[in-house]
């Protein structure tokens, strides 16, 4: 028993003396355009579950596995292998840690160096252009934002690899397509012929204030080369971008209904001269960078003169050179209830003006308009007339009842016993309409059962002869 855990023992021994987890890299100093294989290996030993911390500051472009045996000198060595090509997403000093699932660690620094000379290379060659106006904006407020991919050199492939992360925003996407294409435009980038292709265009609106991360995309271009089964890749973008979101002012006026950005408006007033119980139409539109699907309706307070009905004609927003825009279009029909010279009420809209970072009202005056015709009224007295009437004739009546009979209590019981008297005689021709049908019957069955013992009587004389 002793011999046999002794060499139990041995073996550990030895399984930890040839055993190894190994984790090496093809180039520890990568710029922030090459690619380098990091290579993880479970020598002697079952490969083990595993995470890799630090992977994050790396774009992992493809992962392969591999086993191999090996014999020298009589000894058998096993090596598990996963291999990752990695490329840096920005220069810096990162620490890649192995760490297995039964505690086994290994780590291994990444120095990505600088090279201006080679960004500046590849920035004359692509680039992912971000455009967005300003750097900080009030809550509320519409956010345009743009991405164009600008490629000045002949690509053989292109392609999408990240879409941009909005993380406490919503969006709304706009982004235009030629038959599910991007679209292309030939422009002129740094003093050469470039290809641009807008990949996203959309409007934005902050959850709440504070500053915000926008991560951009990430596009993969492939550029020919000599042998037509390989292109040379480069990755491009993923960028992190900061906004403040800045809090309105706390004194809102009444009526606000959070439009943020600038308002102006154009009216059309149809006609100014109508009948009494005639509409005078206008037609308002309201047109800025503030956000008009927010306003349902229109503020118009009610008043005695006019009887208020408006809609909504059409709405539409989008983006104009590198700036947000919405327009919409109300229809308010006014109809004056007298005649005369009447003024329509006066429209006021609040609103945060971000350029003077003011609360202002637009304000659409009133318009002056000719009413002709009478009040709309109701004639009270004429409706009341004919009821009068009717009273006076049934008084009249009731008085002769009177005079005549001496009670009117007497005249009404009269007209109940005659009522009385005709439902009692409805009653008793119904009971001798039903005695004389059910006498007919009887007399009916009699025959029949009359006849039938003639018939008998005689079918048997008839036999006997």
């Amino acid at each position: 028993m002793k011999k046999i855990n002794l060499f139990l023992i041995m073996l550990m021994l030895c399984k930890l003396t040839f055993s190894e987890l190994i984790l090496n890299s093809s180039n520890l100093s990568p710029s922030k355009y090459e690619v380098f294989n990091l290579e993880v290996s479970f020598v002697n030993e079952d490969k083990e579950r595993y995470k890799i911390d630090g992977l994050e500051n790396f774009d992992v472009l493809s992962k392969g596995s591999s086993n191999s045996y090996n014999v020298i000198n009589g000894k058998t060595t096993s090596v598990k292998s996963d291999v990752y090509r990695l490329k840096p997403k920005k220069d810096g000093e990162f620490t890649l840690k192995l760490i297995t699932e039964n505690g086994n660690e290994k780590a291994l620094l990444i120095d990505v160096k600088e090279n201006k000379q080679l960004d500046k290379v590849m920035e004359d060659r692509f680039a992912l252009q971000v455009d967005i106006p300003k750097k900080s904006y009030y809550f509320g407020e519409k956010i345009p934002f743009q991405e164009n991919f600008i490629s000045t050199v002949n690509i053989s492939s292109f392609s999408q690899v990240k879409a941009p992360n909005f993380q406490d925003f919503s969006v709304k996407d706009i982004t235009k397509y030629n038959n599910n294409s991007y679209i292309q435009n030939q422009i002129e980038y740094k003093g050469k012929q470039a290809i641009e292709l807008n990949i996203f265009k959309g409007i934005l609106q902050a959850n709440s204030s504070g500053e915000k991360n926008i991560i951009t995309s990430e596009v993969k271009v492939g550029e020919p080369t000599r042998d037509f089964f390989y292109e040379n890749t480069t990755l491009v973008g993923g960028d992190n971008l900061k906004i403040d979101i800045k809090p309105l002012p706390v004194d809102t006026p009444k009526n606000f209904k959070d439009i943020v950005g600038t308002l102006t408006y154009k009216e059309n007033w149809k006609n100014k001269e109508v009948n009494v119980g005639q509409a005078i139409t206008l037609n308002l539109t309201l047109s800025g960078s503030g956000n008009l699907a927010l306003l349902e309706n229109l503020p118009i307070e009610n008043q005695n003169d006019f009887n208020v009905f408006q809609s909504v004609k059409n709405y539409n927003e989008e983006i104009k050179g590198e700036n947000y825009y919405n327009e919409k279009t109300f229809e308010v029909a006014f109809i004056p209830k007298n005649g005369g010279i009447e003024k329509t009420p006066e429209i006021v809209i609040p609103y945060f003006n971000t350029n003077t970072e003011k609360y202002e009202n637009l304000i659409i005056p009133s318009q002056e308009i000719k009413v002709t015709g009478k009040n709309l009224q109701i004639d009270a007295s004429s409706n009341n007339r004919p009821i009068q009437k009717n009273m006076e004739n049934n008084n009249s009546v009731n008085k002769d009842e009177i005079t005549s009979s001496g009670k009117l209590t007497d005249n009404l019981q009269e007209v109940n016993i005659k009522v009385l008297e005709t439902e009692k005689t409805s009653a008793k021709n119904i009971y001798k309409l039903a005695f004389g049908i059910v006498s007919l019957l009887c007399l009916v069955e009699l025959i029949t059962i009359i006849y039938l013992v003639l018939d008998r009587k005689k079918y048997k004389n008839h036999k006997k002869r």
